[in-house]
């Protein structure tokens, strides 16, 4: 194969996710001969998903690249056709039904069971899911990232594979910014420029310097995320939230704070760290125990907890004991990927205990919660609702 030719069936393929084992290794061998080659499936990549032309773009591969552009708009133009075209038969076909087929709707509770039952095992648990924000704006989804290579720009590499962001801790004088955001149904390992371990769980945003620079290493933090810190007495880890921030020199602790459940959790596994705020003067906390602080108060809860229970998702498990069924519910909710629908609002007080697996279906989980108290789901489309048996 020439340098700078692959075949375009590859590139479409690989772009609808069908490519066969041979022709992922064909694509690799192509991928890894010219960073340019990379860019340009990126390209080809945003050209699929995108509804803007492509033809004030540049190339820098030979013309044979360029052509490339007008036959992946013509397929994916060809393929948004053969979508419309199904849902107009779609309709058609309703409509037939609706005339002249008035039988088979005696048996729509019964297909609406099995419809149900599909969609449930449709839902799958999340994974290592991220998009970061570089300092100068632009957004890199690595799950688009081409699967066995490892991404590298500005002082950043991904391991894709591993599921890790690595800052490398390029020499600078000025503060660069990035953000790792994860989604919903999403995890990923970050490790900052000065060797520590962040492990980010769903729904969280992380703001960090590429570099940290200056006297102190601070980070902003919105959602749940777990710290392994490198130790550094000369520079001491902040980590800032909106409702204050924790001050360490070398440990491990996991800190929680989702806007919408006005909350923040505080949990240290080993070392010392302190809490602090505008209302709240430095509070230490030792090992085994949990700092909480409720938005608008002005004095935490400082309580011994379970530790594994506080960091069971780092460890692949949902572990609570009497924990309020809203509450797992919203874990379930972050990490599925779904919605929640109280039917019966009062269950949302109602007190539940259980280790189960991070990585089992959901109807698994829900099952679980079924045979063992007086609550019944249902999973209509992406909803789970919630009601008594």
């Amino acid at each position: 194969m020439d340098k700078n030719k692959v075949s375009w069936d590859i590139l479409l393929k690989k772009v609808r996710r069908e490519l066969t084992p041979d022709e992922q290794m064909e694509l690799q061998k192509w991928l890894g001969e010219d960073e340019r080659h990379r860019i340009y499936f990126e390209r080809v990549r945003a050209t699929w998903q995108a509804d803007e032309s492509t033809s004030s773009w540049e190339s820098n591969l030979p013309k044979v690249m360029t052509r490339f552009d007008d036959y992946v708009e013509k397929e994916r133009r060809e393929h948004r056709r053969k979508i419309r075209n199904i849902y107009r038969y779609a309709a058609c076909l309703l409509l037939v039904l609706a005339i002249g087929g008035g039988m088979l709707f005696f048996h729509q509770e019964e297909e609406q069971e099995v419809l149900e039952a599909k969609v449930s095992r449709e839902i799958l648990p999340g994974g290592n899911k991220a998009i970061i924000l570089l300092a100068d704006g632009k957004k890199v989804d690595v799950e688009w990232l081409v699967d066995s290579a490892q991404y590298k720009v500005e002082g950043v590499e991904v391991e894709k594979e591993g599921g890790k962001i690595r800052y490398v801790g390029k020499e600078q004088v000025a503060l660069n910014y990035n953000t790792i955001m994860i989604p919903r149904g999403g995890e990923y390992q970050v490790e900052l420029s000065d060797g520590t371990m962040v492990w980010l769980n769903s729904e969280t945003q992380l703001r960090i310097p590429t570099t940290f620079v200056g006297k102190e290493r601070r980070v902003y933090l919105s959602g749940e995320a777990y710290f392994a810190v490198a130790k550094n007495r000369d520079k001491p880890f902040i980590v800032e939230t909106e409702l204050g921030e924790v001050k360490v020199y070398g440990t491990e602790f996991n800190v929680k704070f989702y806007r919408e459940e006005k909350k923040l959790k505080a949990t240290l596994v080993e070392g010392n760290i302190g809490f602090r705020s505008e209302q709240i003067a430095e509070l230490k906390i030792k090992p085994g125990y949990q700092l909480s602080l409720v938005e608008g108060a002005n004095t935490p809860e400082i309580k011994q907890v379970k530790i594994y229970n506080e960091i069971a998702w780092k460890n692949r498990q949902f572990c609570f004991e009497s924990e309020r069924l809203e509450s797992v519910m919203m874990m379930l909710q972050r990490w599925y990927n779904v919605e929640v629908d109280f039917v019966d609002p009062s269950l949302k007080d109602f007190k539940l205990s259980g280790t189960l697996n991070r990585y089992d279906k959901i109807e698994t989980l829900l099952r679980f919660f079924e045979e063992g108290f007086d609550i019944k789901f249902l999973v209509e489309n992406n909803t789970i609702k919630v009601m008594r048996k």
